[in-house]
């Protein structure tokens, strides 16, 4: 039970699902259109030169291991169709662009790597309101098509005395002459920004001041306040463009949430005051390089590593000060790594990939990767066939969980009626291992 390739099927390259209600297990089928994040889309607001509109930014990051590769005289190249449509609250399209996106490079390296990108932008004029962005990309070498669905908030500009636009994560600013130009940050991903994250915003003022004081504050998941700070902005005129940069090197992997605060005061000739507060938000988050994107707290990881690792192992592991922890976590998958020299552990993210499907389709009354199900789901993936029996009579609901590849079948009974499954017969090189309650 210590060596996860003993236990663990070899891993799964394609998703894997259990449909609830259905006779058997069922894996998603191969398909040219595939609807998920494959791709990242930011959609920011602005104000807009046109009436009462406002600006709307859409940002369309495509990374070059989405996209098929094509070998031309040792220039590898690939293009993609970009499709962005825009819909009201009634599903009514009421905006649509699409474009031809060409890359090209000498690098083969490059043309596979996760971390090349590719980044294109439109703006659309849209009234104040809330609708629904749908981005597809089409390859134009294989025509597999992802899309991503936005719902977004087109805010009002024009008839406030004091507001601030959506904010920009900007991974470098760089200048070119007299111009500041700008490398937006399009995952929301900053933790390989050593400076920490640059934040982009614009203030629109309708009072007659020359600064005014901004409030930055971050926090945590648990909206928990873990740094903050503020500046004094200089006002040049109704449209102010404000840059503010974040430290992020003493945050751990997680997900955060950047506001800015302003509550300017202008005292009138006359005496009487205008009080007004404006605000901007926005959510970012930072991944451990080489650690899949669902690890977000290391003592928890290595927790769930329970049913591949020995106790005393594991109990080293949890002992250790916090940066030989991460260490030693890293060497332990290292070593399983069925492709080293690679960025990607393809075991490693197939494991958590298991334990974060656990959690979101076993947790009841305690954490899907703890319990029976998630266990044995974890240890051999998708079993081959589920029967499913909630209203049988003279008995309690019941699943029966078929491996036909290992020859082996789990019996999960509800005892108590509300959806609690346990194994009902635990095989003692499964059991042995699992989690406490």
């Amino acid at each position: 039970m210590n060596e996860f390739g003993r236990l663990i099927l070899p891993v799964l390259l394609t998703p894997f699902l259990i449909i609830a209600g259905r006779s058997q297990t069922e894996f998603l089928p191969q398909s040219t259109f595939v609807d998920g994040p494959q791709f990242s889309v930011e959609a920011l607001c602005f104000a807009s030169d046109e009436g009462e509109k406002s600006r709307l930014d859409i940002y369309v990051d495509v990374g070059y291991d989405v996209l098929h590769f094509v070998n031309e005289a040792n220039v590898y190249r690939a293009s993609y169709e970009v499709g962005i449509g825009i819909f009201d609250t009634l599903n009514v399209s009421v905006s649509e662009k699409s474009w031809l996106e060409n890359i090209k490079t000498e690098s083969y390296d490059k043309s596979i790597s996760p971390k090349e990108s590719n980044l294109s932008q439109r703006s659309f004029a849209l009234p104040p309101g809330n609708y629904t962005v749908r981005v597809q990309i089409t390859d134009d070498d294989t025509k597999k098509s992802f899309a991503v669905k936005r719902r977004v908030n087109v805010r009002q500009f024009q008839k406030s005395r004091f507001v601030l636009s959506d904010i920009m994560l900007v991974n470098s600013l760089t200048a070119e002459g007299e111009k500041r130009v700008i490398a937006p940050n399009i995952s929301g991903d900053v933790g390989g920004l050593k400076e920490g994250v640059i934040l982009f915003f614009e203030t629109y003022s309708r009072l007659t001041l020359d600064s005014a004081k901004l409030f930055v504050s971050v926090l945590n998941n648990r909206r928990e306040i873990v740094t903050a700070d503020s500046f004094m902005q200089k006002l040049a005129g109704p449209r102010t463009p404000c840059f503010h940069t974040i430290a992020t090197k003493d945050l751990g992997a997680g997900d955060y949430f950047v506001t800015v605060e302003s509550h300017p005061r202008q005292v009138n000739a006359d005496g009487s005051v205008i009080e007004v507060s404006a605000s901007a938000s926005h959510t970012f988050v930072i991944r451990w390089k080489g650690i899949p994107a669902s690890v977000l707290d290391i003592d928890l990881a290595i927790s769930q590593m329970i049913y591949i690792v020995d106790k005393d192992r594991l109990e080293k592991m949890k002992e250790s000060a916090a940066d030989r922890k991460k260490e030693l976590f890293l060497e332990f998958w290292r070593k399983k790594d069925p492709s080293p020299g690679t960025e990607r552990n393809e075991l490693m993210d197939e494991y958590y990939a298991r334990v974060e499907f656990a959690n979101k389709h076993f947790s009841h009354f305690i954490d899907g990767w703890k319990s029976d199900m998630g266990m044995v789901f974890i240890i051999f993936g998708a079993p081959s066939n589920v029967e499913r029996h909630p209203f049988d009579s003279n008995s309690k609901p019941y699943e029966i969980w078929t491996y036909y590849e290992l020859n082996r079948q789990f019996v999960f009974i509800d005892q108590s009626g509300f959806g609690d499954y346990h194994l009902q017969n635990p095989i003692w090189d499964v059991w042995s291992t699992r989690p406490r309650r």
